[in-house]
């Protein structure tokens, strides 16, 4: 399976928050955004990446 892109994985992480997954599967995408330097975008509500 390819990596996804960032912008995929911040898509990703808000619509995990949207549908109240579990905290653990969120926490693991918090944690590969902020590996990826991308921790701005926790909690933001939808901002892009541009």
């Amino acid at each position: 399976m390819r990596p996804l892109s960032d912008s995929h994985l911040i898509e990703v992480y808000h619509e995990a928050k949207a549908m109240q997954l579990s905290e653990e599967f969120i926490g693991l995408i918090e944690h590969a955004l902020e590996q990826r330097g991308l921790s701005s975008h926790l909690n933001d509500d939808h901002k892009s990446l541009a």
